[in-house]
């Protein structure tokens, strides 16, 4: 995760404290009217946040997840995930997000449901990333969600293992044995304003830069405005040079994220 969606994150988070010290202040500490209250605010602020968005029904991936290797070549495997990948699972997320951070500090999580919950439900489909010489793990690829279209790819590679030429070669090898089984050609990719080796990733390969979308974190209008008025310091040259391609403000940058399109075959 790059530097913008860390503060993003944390200043989301800030603010949701805020809002719910806010609806219990003056009330009894393990009183029901505080309890009703506390509940009743997180309540609005998840149907607030919530978009109700029209989804299609889960792509059946039941017999790719069962074998032991999805495709290959020469340099890397991809075979599905299984449970033993937890621990690599985990390791690869704290490189990049603050809430795996806090979850594995907190020692309040185990790596099996972690992997379970994020990368083995219904509507997902991830192949763990292996070198095929040594068979080590690099990283993991795979679809976040078939139930929307297009279909969003996700990516991310043991910090040691970047700027080797992994990243496109993963995208490529898996994009076109999905688009083999699958007959989809269209694919997307969210990539964070500030993270220029993944946009260099996706441009390699292709990738077409149509616009910007909403991030994980930033999704109502007013929480977008205050974090840009805030971080108006953090726009860099690329930014400013992503915003002048697109025809947008710069300060969308902070609140936004890159939308990549990729036509396969790649």
């Amino acid at each position: 995760m790059s530097s913008i969606q860390q503060k993003a994150q944390q200043d989301q988070a800030r603010e949701t404290h805020a809002k719910l010290e806010a609806a219990i202040e003056g009330l009894e500490p393990g009183s029901p009217e505080r309890e009703a209250a506390f509940q009743k605010a997180l309540d609005e602020m998840v149907s607030t946040a919530g978009k109700r968005i029209e989804l299609s029904p889960v792509w059946d991936f039941s017999a790719e997840k069962a074998m032991s290797v999805f495709t290959k070549d020469d340099v890397i495997i991809l075979r599905p995930v299984v449970e033993s990948d937890a621990d690599f699972y985990v390791s690869v997320k704290v490189q990049y997000s603050l809430m795996y951070q806090g979850i594995v500090r907190m020692k309040q999580h185990l790596n099996e449901s972690l992997l379970w919950s994020d990368l083995c439900q219904p509507e997902t489909f991830f192949c763990m990333i292996i070198d095929a010489t040594s068979g080590t793990s690099i990283g993991y690829i795979g679809l976040k969600d078939t139930r929307r279209e297009p279909w969003e790819i996700a990516i991310e590679l043991d910090g040691q293992y970047t700027h080797k030429g992994y990243g496109p070669r993963s995208i490529r090898l898996f994009l076109n044995e999905i688009r083999r089984i699958a007959g989809k050609t269209e694919f997307q990719a969210r990539v964070d304003t500030a993270n220029i080796p993944s946009q260099k990733c996706f441009e390699k390969i292709g990738a077409e830069l149509v616009g910007l979308c909403d991030g994980p974190f930033l999704k109502l209008p007013d929480e977008k405005k205050r974090f840009e008025d805030r971080n108006l310091n953090l726009l860099t040259d690329n930014m400013r040079e992503l915003a002048s391609r697109l025809g947008v403000d710069p300060r969308k940058m902070l609140s936004h994220v890159l939308d990549y399109r990729m036509t396969c075959p790649l």
